[in-house]
């Protein structure tokens, strides 16, 4: 059951803290259209904060602060954005087939528990709520999954619902009702991660290398 309203600040959800308030302010500009605002930040989100691999107990504006994520971190920022500009906004997830990380991962992706939940936004606007996933900067889309012939893009029309790895959904979207508690738990997956603290070393050569993939 979601809620009809969902504006707040949580510890990881940080919507008042300074880069964060700071950035939503400058994404709405002088907007006052909701759906333009969360266009605005959608883009930003999604452009700005390329893909990169990190541990799930993370706070919006950490994310802000480091520049890149993975899909619980980039939906937890987009979250945070549109709650500072008084849109609700809850980060929901669906779970899919570890093989929607492929174009990314390769072969590692036996790693990965066979299903995994994939986190995105819903936002309210006009009163309905609308699922919208940033996890994907156009360069990595571009260069990694397009090649795969994936089945879905990434542009967000302002209207209609949008989410990701259609071909390897495996479950009903549902949405967490305390995000605190649902990052604390890894949002549900039981995939071995590191402590907050070592997620660097952890994840720095696998990024770096898809990074340099992207690039070049």
């Amino acid at each position: 059951m979601q809620k009809l309203e969902n504006t707040h600040k949580t510890v990881f959800c940080d919507v008042d803290h300074p880069a964060v308030s700071r950035l939503a302010k400058q994404l709405a500009k002088d907007e006052t259209n909701s759906r333009k605002i969360a266009e605005a930040v959608f883009k930003y989100v999604r452009d700005n904060i390329r893909f990169g691999f990190d541990v799930v107990q993370v706070k919006a504006s950490e994310t802000l602060a480091k520049g890149y994520g993975v899909c619980w971190n980039k939906a937890l920022l987009m979250v945070a954005l549109l709650r500072s500009n008084r849109i609700s906004a809850h980060l929901a997830y669906n779970p899919v087939k570890r093989e929607f990380m492929l174009p990314a991962m390769g072969e590692a992706i036996q790693t990965l528990p066979e299903t995994m939940n994939h986190c995105f936004v819903q936002v309210r606007l006009d009163g309905e709520w609308i699922s919208i996933d940033a996890t994907l900067d156009k360069a990595t889309y571009q260069k990694l999954f397009v090649p795969h012939k994936v089945a879905w893009g990434i542009d967000w029309n302002g209207w209609e619902e949008m989410r990701l790895y259609t071909e390897n959904i495996a479950g009903q979207v549902a949405i967490f009702e305390d995000i605190d508690a649902a990052i604390q738990q890894n949002v549900g997956n039981t995939m071995p991660l590191p402590p907050p603290s070592e997620a660097k070393a952890f994840f720095g050569s696998a990024n770096e290398q898809m990074w340099q993939a992207v690039d070049n």
